[in-house]
């Protein structure tokens, strides 16, 4: 009955060392997760600026082909 105790004891705590294990994988993979996310962000805010530089650019581009074409 004592080695039977025992084994259940030892066996149940096994169980949660590797609950808490998993538990300490999944949280260092969302805080990695959480750091990706935020480099995607700044590169998408860059990407989004030079999107809307280009955009300006070509608005004035247009607007001088404009006035070269009504000069013709």
């Amino acid at each position: 009955m004592i080695s039977k105790n025992l084994e259940i004891s030892v066996g149940n705590i096994i169980w949660i060392i590797g609950i808490i294990f998993t538990m300490g994988i999944a949280y260092s993979q969302i805080g990695q997760l959480e750091e990706d996310i935020m480099v995607l962000e700044q590169r998408l805010e860059k990407k989004i600026k030079i999107i809307n530089e280009n955009d300006d650019r070509i608005n004035e581009l247009e607007k001088e082909l404009a006035g070269i074409k009504a000069c013709e």
